[in-house]
Formats: C-alpha cells, structure tokens, sequence
C-alpha cells in the first residue's frame, strides 16, 4: 500500500505498490502481492504472582504477546465503502482524505487484504487482580470469613484499532487458518467480583 494520490478526474485514489516497486492505482491480485507478516506471535509471555501478608492476599496475571500482525477486516469494511449500502461509518475517515482515505465515492480498487489495514497486534494485558482478607477463626468465633475482590480483564496495552488484538473471529475449525483475521471478535468483558469465603 502506498499513499492517497489524485487520479485525472482529480480524486484522491488508494495507491499500491507493483511487484516491480513501483505504485499503481489498478494492482494485479495475481501478481502484486506480498507476505507481509504472520498471525502467530513471535514471543508470548505469563506472569502470575501471588504474595501474602499476615492475613491478606494478593494476586495478580498478565500476560502479552509480540510480533505478531492482524488484518482488521472490520475497520476495512467502515472505511471502504463496501457493501450494498456503500457508506463509511469512521469518525476519522474525512479528516483523512487526500492522507490515508480516498475521495467519497472514486473510482478506486479497495482490497481488504492491503497492508492499510494490516496491524501490528502486540499487547500486553491484566488478566486478573484479586486481592482478600481473612478474618480468624480467633477473631470471629464462628469460623474463619475470607473477603475478596477481583477485576478480570482490568486493562490492555496495546497500538491495535481493533477492538482485541488476541481476539478470535472464527471457530475452532477455522482458528489456525483464520487466526490472522479480525472480523468483528466479541470483546472480552471487565468484570469486577466480590467473594465471602466462609470456613466452619
């Protein structure tokens, strides 16, 4: 993928790069295509730490993952007036034009599988903080109370537009074929729990 460039009509059009380097607005899918990366991580990372403290707990699992790249099929599908309806639903697509969009409406090829939409899908994320109390058996004279509380899918850090870099878009069938592909993955909730433990 090159740069947004004015066609004769004098709109702005997507720009590819040919197989020989140089950058054209009607590329051959035959022929002007390049890997550009892969959908599996290079380096995937867990850390899972647990301390303790007379009577508290606390605990904490991240994990991360480097190096690897996903087509984001569904910012394509908001900027690329694809479809039957032919609309985009990008905020950020028309202070874009003539930068990174092309002309309402050009006459223009758009690919999804362009490296425009293609993102590198590094993350790092909190799995899960849990931190607990526990009041003696000593104190309570009934039985040993645990209190916790603990957020799952706390925070992500990562440069991804999509809405989860590791999310999958396809079943189990499909995951290693399709795992580079980001179609619109359901979102991985932020829960907040509290827990009693009560031990007789």
């Amino acid at each position: 993928m090159g740069w947004s460039k004015k066609n004769d009509k004098g709109q702005y059009v997507d720009m590819y790069y040919a197989a020989d380097g140089t950058k054209t607005a009607s590329p051959n899918a035959g022929t002007d295509r390049f890997v550009l990366g892969r959908s599996n991580p290079d380096v995937t990372l867990g850390w899972n730490n647990t301390i303790t403290y007379k009577n508290w707990d606390f605990n904490m699992f991240c994990n991360a993952a480097f190096g690897a790249k996903r087509l984001n099929i569904v910012r394509f599908a908001m900027n690329a007036e694809v479809g039957a309806s032919r609309f985009v639903t990008d905020k950020d697509y028309f202070s874009n034009i003539g930068v990174t969009m092309p002309t309402i409406g050009a006459e223009n090829k758009n690919y999804g599988n362009s490296d425009k939409w293609l993102e590198n899908a590094d993350y790092f994320r909190c799995e899960n903080i849990s931190v607990a109390y526990t009041f003696p058996r000593s104190v309570t004279k009934l039985a040993d109370i645990r209190l916790s509380l603990s957020a799952q899918n706390l925070f992500t850090i990562t440069g991804y537009k999509g809405i989860d870099p590791a999310g999958a878009s396809f079943s189990d069938a499909n995951v290693d074929r399709d795992n580079g592909l980001d179609m619109g993955a359901y979102p991985n909730p932020r829960t907040i729990t509290m827990g009693v433990r009560v031990t007789f």
